[in-house]
């Protein structure tokens, strides 16, 4: 059964980051629970997820993005809202966060907790790094309703790390025109894609161009046609 789920208040999700400065509070997030208290903004939150639903940090990337992105019904303007972000890590998916994104043995544990845990500039790097966020938002940057298959181009994104990696911790992955073009060019091109040097050579080459040409302005077509031009030997 689908439930309307919280979100923590503005001023909670601000006290839980504050807090990461106090080095006592790493340890929190070894805990089996994380110790939150029921502070959740006023009103319904719209929001809803099967009470059944979990991820599975077992799965891959691919299998959860899709998962949660079929479950998980937001617009654009929650899917940017750290309150909700910073509930689902901290509290309805913290097995998950716990064993995919565990502080255990990690050398920089701040930094960890920071990207993966929170959500504190809502641009497409930090949407990409949050540790639920980024499964959203994956399926939600590349599915295509026009495509026999709806997931392609997220199946492509997702099938190596480093290519979501390239993208969305760039301004390319903003751009839906360039997003799209570098997917369908790695689709197209398996030689390029198979290989994680090719592969940043691509996205540097479009970055480079996007130096002369407002990359926002062009066409999709435009930027295959640019793409086409890659010296891939």
């Amino acid at each position: 059964m689908k439930r309307q789920i919280p979100i923590f208040t503005e001023s909670y999700t601000a006290r839980l980051y504050r807090n990461l400065n106090k080095s006592d509070n790493f340890q929190l997030y070894l805990e089996k629970e994380f110790p939150y208290e029921e502070l959740f903004s006023k009103g319904d939150s719209g929001i809803f997820l099967d009470d059944n639903f979990e991820l599975n940090p077992n799965k891959s990337d691919l299998e959860n993005s899709i998962a949660l992105y079929q479950n998980l019904e937001l617009d654009e303007t929650q899917a940017s809202d750290k309150r909700l972000w910073t509930y689902l890590t901290h509290v309805r998916f913290w097995d998950y966060m716990n064993k995919k994104w565990s502080i255990e043995g990690n050398e920089k544990p701040h930094g960890r907790i920071k990207d993966r845990y929170f959500l504190n500039t809502v641009n497409i790097e930090s949407l990409s790094r949050n540790g639920i966020s980024r499964l959203w938002w994956y399926t939600h940057l590349t599915i295509d309703s026009s495509r026999k298959d709806h997931y392609e181009l997220t199946r492509i994104l997702l099938n190596r790390q480093d290519i979501a990696v390239g993208i969305f911790e760039r301004r390319l992955g903003s751009i839906s025109c360039i997003r799209k073009g570098i997917l369908d060019y790695l689709k197209d091109h398996p030689i390029v894609m198979k290989s994680e040097d090719k592969t940043r050579e691509l996205i540097k080459y479009i970055n480079l161009v996007g130096g002369v040409k407002n990359l926002s302005m062009l066409k999709l077509s435009e930027v295959k046609t640019i793409l086409d031009k890659f010296p891939i030997n």
